[in-house]
């Protein structure tokens, strides 16, 4: 079997970032060969089970990647498709202000609201990014917008990408049906009629100029039928592309670094990863909670002044497990309500930190160092106090919440709660801190000084190396990035060859 395989370009990773960049080179440059390496296993609509324990083989780590110092755990995928395979398929816009940033302060002038705003237009198109009608809300999407009301915060409707969606509710172990229209379902059926090569369950795992070091590992029984075997290959290309996510294209970058000869000053630094709690609180009656769309409307209300947004959602039981503070009779007692549970999930607007990294640790493994800062741990808890206000004003009779002194809280504790949910009690290494859209690690700029690509994507000291998914971010988008990723992934898929 031959090991030296040759492409015109080679992509890291088939998540929103690597299928974007695909699907626009393939459609516009026909002639090129194409590959994609992907480390997770292939799976499509048949293959999820929306079963919990089955459903964690999804996920690096099964679910959860930790910090160092264990105050956060991410979750990313490991699946053909990426993230856009396990994420509800909630799509915002990059706010304006965020994309003014980007412009002034790191040199990314091709961001005018006008590109942007054209280029979203057609991606939203072609993914069928909509509104939910109000007729899909279920009563937990229901209670968040009667007690946003009594309280005087403004709603919004989220926008999803979705197709003939059945409402089954749990998108986030994958979609059975095919509804959601991430890169499984649209980019990578369209990469494979063109003649794009795909190698699943093949680990990068390190690239040198016009050359990626590959591990093809043997399939599992639902795997993807490779078109080569198992062992170590060395794949040739004009151009490589990392896009193997913000927790693997900096280690990749790491582990090559010596032969590229590559300043490793900045590269892994500057994570930011939107700290979320998912919390909860007890209606007086069981809910539609767990059926139905999980999430159809939210909150900026304060995302400027405050930092944070509030978003409905729900999990699954072993999740909302974790997410539930406490232990031993307390926490299964509170378990026992599962079925009237109302659901808020908190995000706070994170800075990025040159403090904060994916970085190698001494076996030469991934390495997330991340402290959640002062100003986030004020955003969260601010973000605690107006969500339990938000649970009572809903007509919630109990509510449990990290970073309280009471527990639970009752309707009759509403005037104290700025004084029982402070930062005093927050204890992070107690706490269920989450994240799931980790930025940053290998910015873009116009100063290779602070920066590892520059603003074709092209990493700094290199002829060949490109980077194309949400480790291009200078600071957090402060929403979820899925379409950001993709209006960065069109600008370096049509610069690529110019």
């Amino acid at each position: 079997m031959k090991r030296n395989l040759e492409f015109d370009v080679i992509i890291i990773g088939s998540g929103v970032g690597g299928a974007t960049l695909a699907d626009y080179l393939s459609y516009n440059h026909q002639n090129l060969s194409i590959a994609i390496i992907e480390s997770g296993q292939k799976r499509t609509k048949s293959d999820f089970s929306h079963r919990e324990i089955e459903s964690t083989a999804l996920f690096y780590n099964n679910g959860a990647i930790l910090s160092k110092n264990l105050q956060i755990g991410v979750a990313a995928a490991n699946t053909l498709g990426g993230g856009s395979a396990v994420y509800t398929g909630v799509s915002f816009r990059p706010p304006k202000s965020v994309l003014k940033t980007w412009r002034d302060d790191f040199g990314l002038e091709f961001l005018t609201d006008d590109y942007v705003a054209k280029s979203l237009d057609a991606i939203e198109t072609d993914l069928s990014v909509h509104e939910l009608p109000s007729s899909w809300d279920n009563q937990n999407n229901q209670l968040f917008q009667a007690g946003a009301k009594k309280l005087g915060i403004p709603i919004k409707r989220l926008k999803i990408n979705t197709k003939n969606c059945q409402q089954q509710g749990f998108c986030n172990f994958g979609c059975t049906s095919g509804a959601k229209q991430g890169a499984l379902e649209v980019q990578i059926p369209r990469l494979l009629n063109r003649g794009v090569k795909i190698f699943c369950n093949a680990e990068a795992t390190s690239v040198e100029e016009h050359t990626v070091n590959v591990l093809i590992k043997d399939n599992s029984k639902n795997g993807l039928e490779n078109t080569i075997k198992a062992g170590q290959y060395q794949l040739k290309a004009k151009k490589i592309i990392l896009a193997a996510g913000v927790l693997n294209t900096p280690v990749i970058l790491l582990k090559s670094a010596k032969k590229l000869n590559l300043n490793t000053k900045n590269i892994g630094r500057f994570i930011t990863l939107h700290p979320a709690f998912n919390v909860n609180g007890i209606y007086n009656k069981p809910i539609t909670n767990n059926t139905g769309f999980p999430k159809t409307v939210y909150s900026d209300y304060f995302s400027d002044t405050d930092n944070f947004i509030l978003e409905t959602s729900f999990y699954s039981p072993g999740i909302t497990a974790k997410n539930n503070p406490g232990y031993g009779e307390l926490h299964q007692e509170l378990m026992k309500d599962y079925s009237q549970m109302m659901s808020i999930l908190i995000l706070a607007h994170d800075k990025a930190e040159f403090k904060n990294r994916i970085t190698l640790n001494r076996k030469g493994e991934r390495q997330l160092e991340y402290t959640v800062s002062n100003d986030s741990k004020t955003a969260l808890i601010k973000a605690l106090q107006v969500a339990t206000k938000l649970f009572f004003a809903a007509g919630c009779k109990s509510v449990s919440i990290p970073a309280c002194q009471k527990s639970p809280l009752l309707k009759a504790d509403i005037e104290q709660i700025e004084s029982l949910i402070i930062e005093k009690n927050l204890n992070l290494n107690k706490t269920p801190l989450s994240s799931a859209h980790p930025q940053g690690g290998a910015k873009m700029g116009i100063d290779p000084k602070n920066s590892v690509c520059n603003l074709y994507g092209k990493v700094y000291g290199t002829k060949s190396i490109y980077v194309c998914d949400a480790s291009l971010f200078p600071t957090s988008v402060k929403v979820n990035p899925y379409e950001t990723i993709m209006v960065l992934s069109k600008w370096v898929a049509e610069n690529l060859f110019t």
